[in-house]
């Protein structure tokens, strides 16, 4: 899982030049949770907040969960490749970051925790409000693709929300060894597509720094989700950030109206 982190200085921060987009988008691409997936009734930090107080008998609010993930995350994305798949080593010291900000340190502490977690966590994945109505919707007139960092229960989890079907081209991060914010998984995902080229494509993806800034590199038109704190991932709302953004997946057609070449109404 990854939130968003506190500095993420290895790549460059790049607008999107919005006044010379004007093409006929073929392709539409998106992340999988926090966009078209979110949690029944829960984030991701509110969900671990519980578990470890649990776990531990003590209380640990989500707020200090969040920090504890960004922190990790921070870590990850530091690394010298930050979406090289994790090793075993670089997950043990993922644990370690996250917990130490948590002030648990004792390795074999650790172990017991995480062993706990995985016997006690359950996700109920369910699909975003309008993520169905807006597949339906695009499917006639583009191309539709996934690119996610998730493993490889992802491809069983679409099939179960009922929006498998709509996708021509499937890239997860398990698959192919590379996770986002490595453009080589976007590269990836457009071989799928051969006679497109990238900026005849969209990306729509909730976090800014592993959706966003990949995607304005590969030079494919990104629009950010951003649903705040009532996402899965339960960051704030990216306020900060320069870049077109929804509030509400059906917004969307109206944004690709609006930047296309030929608006289709």
């Amino acid at each position: 899982m990854q939130l968003v982190p506190e500095n993420f200085h290895h790549r460059k921060d790049i607008s999107w030049p919005v006044g010379l987009c004007m093409v006929n988008f073929k392709v539409i691409f998106f992340n999988a949770g926090g966009t078209l997936i979110q949690l029944r009734n829960t984030t991701i930090p509110i969900l671990y907040s519980k578990l470890l107080s649990r776990i531990l008998e003590s209380s640990i609010s989500s707020e200090e969960v969040y920090k504890a993930f960004r922190k990790a995350d921070t870590w990850a994305v530091s690394r010298r490749k930050p979406g090289a798949m994790f090793t075993d080593l670089d997950q043990r010291k993922y644990q370690n970051v996250f917990y130490g900000q948590l002030g648990i340190f004792n390795r074999k502490e650790i172990n017991r925790i995480e062993r706990k977690v995985a016997d006690l966590i359950e996700m109920d994945f369910i699909l975003e409000k309008g993520a169905k109505e807006l597949l339906g919707t695009l499917k006639p007139r583009y191309k539709l693709g996934l690119i996610s960092n998730w493993d490889e229960s992802l491809t069983n989890i679409l099939k179960e929300l009922g929006i498998l079907e709509y996708f021509d081209s499937i890239t997860i991060s398990w698959d192919i060894g590379i996770s986002k914010p490595d453009i080589e998984i976007f590269r990836s995902a457009l071989e799928d597509f051969p006679d497109v080229k990238p900026k005849e494509s969209v990306y729509v993806g909730d976090d800014y720094l592993t959706d966003i800034i990949p995607a304005q590199q590969m030079n494919i038109f990104p629009i950010l989700f951003d649903k705040g704190p009532n996402g899965m991932h339960g960051r704030p709302f990216q306020t900060e950030t320069k870049c077109i953004r929804i509030h509400e997946l059906l917004e969307l057609p109206k944004i690709l109206n609006k930047h296309s070449k030929s608006p289709k109404h």
